[in-house]
């Protein structure tokens, strides 16, 4: 989000493999939502993850002062940025946050962390179209059609482009509200909810990993901001 942002609202930040036209639903119409696009994710091409640059652009996105509402992969450079930054973040929403880091010795964290890895290692070497396919084996154990769509293929390059979440650096204690919604479906992200200090913790089920498109989900943010 380029240019000179002022007042409050709510800054969404999207997630590995969707961009901000296909990462939000009904919850990206509240009022005062502004959208972070992470560098790769606009009209760029596709770079390799940097922490530091993300949570630059997030914190951009936030102006003077704004909640953030954050997915997956996105929520631990939303974390840390409210670690660093309170006087800029003023709240945190996390759909099924892929905080990994502060979980892993779980069982089920850690069977994560074992099939992924060794694709991440080679990513490097992938053409997209191969990434794509193991990597999807990898996560949800499903085998998939080597893509050919122009925006598959350009998905799976940015997935390529990133690391696993577990090398983010994660703080567990974050200090700002919070409020982490998880789908209720996986055992991982459950986990890693437990772990994140002081938040509160709602579950919207039937949605998988994506509770912010459960019918109720715009509803759960707005009370929690509201009390904050």
């Amino acid at each position: 989000m380029a240019g000179e942002v002022t007042g409050a609202g709510i800054v969404f930040l999207h997630a590995s493999n969707r961009s901000t036209d296909r990462a939000w639903s009904a919850v990206g119409g509240l009022p005062g939502a502004r959208f972070a696009v992470m560098p790769g994710y606009d009209s760029t091409e596709p770079v390799w993850f940097d922490q530091d640059r993300w949570e630059h652009r997030l914190l951009e996105a936030c102006g003077t002062g704004a909640a953030i509402a954050a997915h997956s992969f996105g929520a631990p450079v939303a974390m840390r940025a409210a670690v660093r930054r309170p006087d800029v973040v003023r709240a945190l929403v996390l759909f099924e946050p892929g905080a990994y880091a502060l979980a892993r010795g779980n069982p089920a964290v850690e069977d994560h962390v074992r099939r992924v890895q060794p694709v991440l290692d080679r990513a490097a070497k992938l053409p997209p179209a191969e990434f794509a396919v193991a990597f999807t084996a990898a996560v949800s154990r499903r085998t998939i059609a080597s893509p050919t769509r122009a925006g598959d293929l350009l998905a799976a390059e940015r997935q390529r482009r990133l690391p696993g979440p577990w090398t983010l650096d994660t703080p567990g204690c974050i200090g700002v509200p919070t409020l982490v919604v998880t789908g209720g479906w996986n055992d991982e992200y459950e986990a890693i909810a437990s772990r994140i200090v002081g938040a509160r913790h709602v579950t919207l089920v039937g949605h998988g990993h994506r509770p912010q498109d459960h019918p109720d989900a715009a509803g759960v943010v707005r009370a929690f901001l509201d009390q904050t």
